[in-house]
């Protein structure tokens, strides 16, 4: 097969984290598993056209809190930037695809970014995202658009 058959008209460019917040707190021993949530957020910051091209960049964001016995143990704070572009779709064809292709692989980033820093911060187990419903995200997004309650809007 060849690669050319499968390349997508969606080309990622690069990514970066534009803001990273790892604050860890002292807490009393315990047998008790941590308690982690997560809480997921996106916008797009730039999506435009220059000549026969579109351009585009994504924000993903991910929070993490950790409790143990009701006691913060830890929290996360993280952005990460990805840049997509594309000479053959049209205008929201390109949207629509930064926002579902740019969440899908920012989250394989940030989870593995996550991952990392934390075991190499000391966190035993180091935080393991879950796999995201990038679908649902962007229905609960749709949905709350105009409440003023997303934190990157």
């Amino acid at each position: 097969m060849n690669e050319s058959e499968f390349t997508s008209d969606l080309i990622f460019l690069g990514n970066k984290v534009s803001m990273f917040n790892l604050s860890t707190y002292e807490v009393e021993r315990s047998k008790q598993a941590a308690n982690v949530s997560f809480d997921f957020d996106y916008r797009v910051k730039r999506a435009q056209q220059h000549e026969n091209t579109y351009f585009g960049i994504i924000e993903f964001q991910v929070k993490v809190n950790a409790t143990l016995e009701e006691q913060a143990l830890f929290t996360i704070d993280l952005v990460m930037e990805g840049a997509f572009k594309s000479e053959t779709l049209n205008e929201d064809e390109f949207k629509k695809r930064l926002i579902v292709n740019g969440l899908i692989v920012l989250s394989h980033i940030s989870q593995a970014y996550i991952q990392s820093v934390t075991a190499q911060s000391g966190i035993n187990p180091p935080v393991r995202m879950p796999m995201l419903n990038v679908k649902k995200l962007i229905e609960k997004k749709a949905q709350n658009k105009g409440q003023g309650d997303t934190p990157l809007q």
